[in-house]
């Protein structure tokens, strides 16, 4: 085919050749000739076949050669010279540690003609031993009712140790307490006498206790001795000694056998009263073990007294038992009953009214069982809730009536029938870097009494809030505020009931830390002014402020 397109192009050009002559004879005779060109393809080329050989080509063997090979060893002596090498250790410099200004001295002034002071010392950087010593005082000269005749204070000293050994720790402490109130409840523009008003109590406490060093061990103990003797400014005296034992041991995986018992040993004795002594002796075996997920405490508690309102040599059993049970890593849900006999003691009472009328006396509370309940986890890495509910059922509720004869004193008085309360309780905590520290908590009660036409001077509720507060290393607020509300009283000149109004109080704190170890301060304590009264005809003092500064040391 490539021949037979060779041969037209050769006969296109010779046509060309003949044609560009015919053209020049044309031009120079003026004439033009039939010209016949014919092309004869007569001529076939054939090429023969190829011949192609498809068969693959046999591999070739190659049979291994390994060569023998011949290795020789041959010692080397080489002498060398010895070597005296000399190490010389880094040696890092020691970092000092940073001072520790733990002890601080406190004082301040305050309206009211409020002096304070208060300092605190204790042992430093110590494996062995703990130790330390605290004073408190605070005196308000005036009060909200008559300037001095309504004037309190407090005075506190105490001190305390401790020695880690290798297996045991002992322990103790000492103190002195003292309070000084005026009975200032008295109707309006009456006259009285300002020495009748005064009233002091005087507490003497001291502790001691040993208990095993290793808390990592199976097995735990721990036992211990109080006493604490009360006098007021009459003829009241109450003395305790009370002796506590816990133990545990770890049988394996989450079971362990806990056992806790105490005794106590109460007299009391005032004004035309016997000296009474009342015992109560407990013991409270329990074993903790794991089923199916639930964690559960079980056992039951055996307590012998011998006074609660004209019951005496009495053995008492209650039940006690809690289940818990982990909803998540972050949330946790619990349920249980417990009863148990409370001791009541004059220094109790004093604590939560210290207007009391002489010949107080205090009786054991039945606790006959409690219902609880509650759930509690972290909603983030920095808050934190609870919330709970029980149930109880009391006999021998210890309330607080002002006396008829004298309505700035309070009577004790019980309800020795059966008595419930419910209290539903809920709490949010938030903590950011403890920068910012608050606390939210709110509590309500529901009381049920039996022979007690109310729970005289019993809130219904409570709600409270905490914080603190850190800027720049340098400044440190504080801020409590809380609201009471729902105490009922009886006012025997009318036979009514009485409801106080709630109680709001706002107080807060600014610090400024001028150095390491001084700062100044002022704080502000109920800052609405309302002077409420969470005892009847006994209103608290108005807005306060006081200024002051702290050394550390």
């Amino acid at each position: 085919m490539k021949i037979t397109k060779y041969i037209l192009v050769l006969s296109l050009i010779f046509g060309g050749m003949q044609f560009v002559s015919a053209q020049e004879n044309w031009e120079s005779d003026g004439e033009i000739e039939d010209v016949e060109i014919e092309i004869v393809k007569d001529r076939e080329i054939t090429l023969p076949k190829a011949n192609r050989n498809f068969e693959k080509i046999a591999p070739i063997n190659f049979s291994g050669v390994k060569p023998q090979l011949e290795y020789s060893f041959d010692n080397l002596n080489l002498p060398l010279p010895s070597l005296n090498i000399r190490v010389r250790p880094l040696r890092i410099k020691e970092q000092p540690l940073k001072k520790l200004y733990g002890n601080y001295i406190r004082a301040g002034f305050g309206n009211y003609i409020t002096p304070y002071f208060e300092g605190f010392v204790s042992s430093k950087r110590s494996r062995d031993m703990l130790y330390g010593a605290h004073i408190n005082f605070l005196n308000s000269r005036n009060g909200p009712v008559d300037d001095e005749n309504s004037g309190s204070g407090e005075f506190d000293v105490e001190g305390y140790g401790k020695h880690f050994g290798k297996k045991l720790t002992v322990g103790g402490d000492i103190g002195y307490h003292r309070r000084s109130y005026n009975f200032y409840g008295y109707p309006e523009n009456q006259e009285v006498n300002e020495d009748s008003l005064s009233q002091n109590f005087n507490n003497i406490h001291l502790s001691g206790y040993i208990e095993n060093t290793d808390k990592s061990s199976d097995l735990n103990f721990y036992t211990g001795i109080q006493f604490d003797y009360l006098k007021d400014n009459f003829s009241a005296e109450e003395s305790e000694v009370q002796l506590d034992f816990k133990g545990s041991y770890k049988l394996g995986g989450q079971s362990t056998i806990n056992l806790r018992s105490d005794l106590d040993i109460i007299s009391q004795k005032d004004e035309g009263l016997d000296v009474k002594t009342r015992n109560i002796f407990r013991v409270v075996p329990t074993l903790t073990f794991e089923y199916e997920g639930f964690l559960i405490d079980a056992g039951f508690n055996v307590v012998y007294e011998n006074d609660t309102l004209g019951d005496s040599d009495e053995i008492h059993f209650f039940p006690m038992a809690r289940a818990r049970y982990s909803l998540s890593s972050g949330f946790e849900v619990q349920a249980g009953i417990r009863g148990d006999v409370n001791k009541q003691t004059l220094r109790g009472f004093v604590e939560s009214n210290p207007f009391l009328a002489p010949n107080s006396r205090a009786f054991n509370q039945y606790n006959n069982f409690e219902f609880f309940g509650g759930i509690g986890g972290s909603l983030t890495s920095k808050l934190g809730f609870k919330a709970g509910m029980s149930i109880s059922s009391l006999k021998n509720l210890p309330l607080f009536i002002n006396s008829p004869e004298d309505q700035s004193k309070f009577l004790v008085i019980y309800d020795t029938g059966n008595s419930e309360i419910l209290n539903i309780n809920a709490q949010l905590s938030y903590n950011r870097n403890e920068i910012l520290r608050l606390t939210l908590r709110g509590d309500y009660w529901g009381y049920d009494t039996d022979e007690s036409e109310e729970a005289w001077h019993r809130p219904n509720y409570k709600i409270s809030a905490l914080s603190t507060f850190k800027l720049f290393d340098k400044l440190r607020f504080e801020t409590e505020a809380y609201a009471i509300g729902g105490i009922q009283a009886l006012d025997f000149n009318t036979g009514e009931k009485i409801n106080l109004d709630a109680a709001l109080d706002l107080n807060f704190m600014a610090e400024y830390l001028v150095s390491d170890q001084f700062s100044g301060w002022v704080r502000l304590n109920n800052i609405f002014g309302q002077e409420y009264e969470m005892l009847y005809n006994y209103p608290v003092r108005g807005f306060q402020v006081m200024i002051g500064a702290t050394y550390s040391f």
